[in-house]
Order: structure tokens, then C-alpha cells, then sequence
């Protein structure tokens, strides 16, 4: 499973990473890699924007509301200056256990090919491989 940390849903660089994470989770469903992407947006402004994004309900957004950004934090996701998520995913097996993870500076994407390329060695049999950990390109 993907959780893709994300600053804000209706943000330039959000809308347009959702997106590519819509694409990726449409075609991961089948082979059980799920991609749920997390914000400290409230619910209400969630489903709004997957609403307005035109988003695939195989891409599920959760809300981080509150306790605020508990789960960014538990992930190291959390930026406490800004009271937002940093722009990080991180890939989990089926325990929890981080396999990888894409991070990118605020302002900038993260790269949909270093998300590719780290599903496509998980369900390659590389699970068992060291995590990962890019700095976006």
C-alpha cells in the first residue's frame, strides 16, 4: 500500500499528483496495491475534491484532520512549521513494514516513475528487499 502524505488536496502540485496517483491506483487494485492519499484537509473537502478531480474510487483520500496530522507525524511526514503534511509517500507491506519511500521538496512533484519503480519491484518478489528511500529527481 501507498499513503501518499499530501500538503493540501486543492494545491497546484496536489491536483496534479492526485491525478497520476488516481492513474497508479486504478491499475494497481487489480494486483492488490492499494494508494490512499492523506491530508490534513477535513473530510468534507476530501470528497470534494475527488469529486471535482473526477477521481477513481480505487484512490481513496483519508483525512488527517484530527488529532491534526497524527498519522503524518507517525510517518515522519509531518511538518510542524507549516501544521502541514511534507510531500512524502511511503510504501508499506502487508505487516506495515516500510519498504520505500518518494519524497519531494515543498513546491515541487514527487516523481510518478520512483513510485513505478518501487511497486513494480515489490510485485516483482522484491519485497524482501532494504527500503528505499529517494529525495525526488
Amino acid at each position: 500500500m501507498w499513503l501518499a502524505f499530501l500538503p493540501g488536496a486543492f494545491t497546484p502540485v496536489c491536483t496534479g499528483e492526485l491525478a497520476w496517483l488516481g492513474e497508479l491506483a486504478e491499475r494497481w487494485a487489480a494486483q492488490g496495491v492499494a494508494v490512499r492519499a492523506v491530508s490534513c484537509d477535513s473530510a468534507p473537502v476530501l470528497r470534494r475534491a475527488a469529486e471535482d478531480l473526477g477521481l477513481p474510487e480505487e484512490l481513496t483520500l483519508l483525512s488527517d484532520f484530527w488529532p491534526h496530522g497524527a498519522a503524518a507525524r507517525r510517518f515522519g511526514a509531518f511538518d510542524a512549521d507549516t501544521g502541514r503534511p511534507r510531500r512524502i509517500s511511503v510504501l508499506l507491506d502487508a505487516q506495515g513494514m516500510e519498504l520505500g519511500r518518494v519524497e519531494a521538496e515543498p513546491g515541487r512533484a514527487r516523481s510518478r516513475d520512483e513510485h513505478e519503480e518501487l511497486t513494480d519491484r515489490l510485485l516483482g518478489g522484491a519485497s524482501a528487499a532494504p527500503p528505499v528511500t529517494t529525495a525526488g529527481r
